[in-house]
């Protein structure tokens, strides 16, 4: 019986996968990733971008409201306050005046001075209208009591005992009849200047003489109380921001009435005046620390310092200045003004369009390194600001 074939048939043996390939693409992978990571460690290090910024260095004129108070720890003012001098001063007194427009002229008293001279050893009583009589023979009298001393000399005021232009004369010497003839050659009296007044003019009193002296004597006795509150300051240090006369508690009143026929009046007046005085460093120095406040930095011109005052307060001894001051502007590098955390991915132009917002800054130059950097960083260190000397 014939061998029987078998049918079976035996498996072809698969190839084995080569290992070899995929250990060298995984490689080639692996190596571009660390090729890019430290492309882009290499750029984080070492991109670096210098801004150099030219200041503007504009003129400007700077202007603020201040507030000057005797006591600045307990002000309540809205405004920068700083400390200075607030003084107030009552002023009563009287002062004469003319009248405007004279109608007529009129015969009066010839008025003087003279000095009377006593020889003796003893002092010599004279009462008021004593006569004098000068060497041309007018009459003229004592105005008040006076007693001459032992060997000494005293300063009168006399008067012509007649009205009219007679009693004006020239510098002379006087007799006293009054006296004893002995007397008269050891008690007599001399003047120095021409009596006056012998006419004088008369004319009506009217609204606007009274306007005229009350303005005249705010005027007068506001400069007169404004130097005596100077006195004793050191003007190079102190500053006289202003002064006025308080709108409250003023009182005139006047020896004459309107109409009535004078060659003058007396005006008496009483008012309050207040003053107000600040060292100028005080004002400087607030100017600078608003203007930091303010992130704005000023080279000011001291010599256009100008200061006016808008209003007092007597009771609080406070006041409200209004503070003007011309300069150039100016950028600090050393104030964080410009804004590094915002510059991150910015082009040249990106920089050059925010750096423009800034009045302070009038160019910029900006230098990205190594070349191939086109963008600012994200590393705040290694973005450079730099302020350029004008």
């Amino acid at each position: 019986m014939p061998k029987k074939e078998n049918d079976f048939i035996e498996p072809i043996p698969m190839e084995a996968p080569q290992p070899r390939r995929s250990y060298k693409f995984m490689a080639t992978i692996f190596f571009l990733i660390a090729i890019i990571l430290l492309v882009a460690i290499f750029y984080l290090v070492l991109a670096k971008v210098t801004i150099t910024v030219t200041p503007a260095n504009e003129p400007v004129i700077k202007s603020f409201e201040m507030s000057i108070a005797e006591s600045p720890e307990n002000s309540t003012s809205t405004n920068p306050i700083i400390g200075g001098k607030v003084y107030v001063e009552k002023v009563s007194t009287e002062q004469e005046y003319q009248v405007s427009e004279s109608q007529k002229k009129v015969e009066a008293q010839a008025t003087g001075k003279a000095t009377i001279y006593n020889t003796r050893d003893q002092a010599q009583t004279l009462v008021a209208t004593t006569r004098l009589i000068s060497k041309e023979n007018v009459l003229f009298r004592l105005k008040d009591k006076v007693t001459v001393p032992a060997s000494g000399e005293i300063e009168v005021n006399i008067y012509a005992d007649k009205p009219g232009k007679s009693g004006e004369i020239g510098p002379t010497t006087f007799t006293i009849p009054g006296l004893s003839a002995d007397l008269q050659t050891l008690i007599y009296a001399e003047s120095r200047e021409a009596t006056v007044g012998g006419e004088k003019q008369i004319g009506i009193l009217s609204e606007a003489d009274i306007e005229k002296a009350s303005a005249d004597f705010k005027k007068t006795q506001l400069e007169k109380t404004m130097a005596k509150l100077t006195t004793g300051l050191e003007t190079e240090k102190w500053l006289l921001v202003g002064g006025g006369i308080v709108p409250e508690g003023q009182n005139f009143s006047y020896d004459k009435k309107v109409g009535d026929e004078v060659d003058g009046f007396k005006l008496k007046g009483e008012m309050t005046v207040i003053a107000v005085f600040v060292q100028k460093q005080d004002i400087l120095d607030k100017i600078k620390e608003i203007m930091n406040n303010k992130n704005e930095m000023l080279d000011v011109d001291e010599s256009t310092l100008k200061y006016e005052l808008l209003q007092t307060d007597v009771e609080k001894k406070e006041a409200t200045a209004k503070i003007e001051i011309s300069g150039l502007t100016k950028a600090d590098e050393n104030k964080n003004i410009f804004d590094k955390n915002m510059l991150v991915g910015f082009t040249e132009s990106d920089l050059r369009l925010y750096f423009s917002q800034f009045n302070t800054v009038r160019d910029i130059r900006v230098e990205f390194s190594p070349f191939w950097v086109k963008k600012v960083p994200i590393f705040k260190d290694h973005i450079i600001i730099k302020m350029l000397d004008k």
